[in-house]
C-alpha cells in the first residue's frame, strides 16, 4: 500500500534524491543565524547548498526522524540518532540506509548530520560510500 508522504517527509526524501544524484556521502544541516542551511557532501565537499527559515527546519527534522525505523520519542532541538531502512517509506533508489544524528540547534553548528549507505549494486564509488 503506497502512503503519500506529508509535505515535510517528501522534503527530506527529495533531499535523499538529490544526494543520490550527487553520489553524496552526507546530507547535513546547519544553523546559521536565523537560516539553516541545508549542504549535500561528496567525499567532504558541498557540492548541493541552500537556505530555509529555521522555523521550516523545525517541520523537516521531526519529519525526517518520523521516516526512521523507530520513532517514537523524538522532540525537535534533542540529541537523536536513528536509522532509516525503508520500513516506513521507499527510500531513493541505490540507498540501502540513511543514518540520522539530530543535535540541538547552536548558531554555526550541525543539527542534522545524516550519512548515507548505498547498495553495491548502485554506488560507482565516486562518493566515498
Amino acid at each position: 500500500m503506497n502512503m503519500i508522504a506529508p509535505e515535510p517527509q517528501a522534503e527530506m526524501l527529495t533531499l535523499l534524491e538529490h544526494a543520490v544524484v550527487a553520489h553524496a556521502n552526507v546530507v547535513q544541516v546547519r544553523v546559521a543565524g536565523d537560516q539553516a542551511v541545508i549542504e549535500i557532501l561528496a567525499t567532504g565537499s558541498v557540492v548541493v547548498s541552500r537556505e530555509m527559515p529555521l522555523a521550516r527546519c523545525a517541520d523537516l527534522l521531526p519529519a525526517a526522524f518520523s521516516l526512521c525505523d523507530e520513532s517514537e520519542d523524538y522532540q525537535y532541538n534533542t540529541s537523536r540518532s536513528a536509522r532509516m531502512t525503508g520500513l516506513k517509506s521507499a527510500l531513493p533508489k541505490g540507498l540501502t540506509m540513511v543514518f540520522l544524528q539530530f543535535f540541538p540547534a547552536r548558531d554555526g553548528q550541525r543539527h542534522l548530520v545524516a550519512r548515507l549507505t548505498y547498495d553495491s549494486d548502485t554506488c560507482c564509488g565516486t562518493c566515498g560510500g
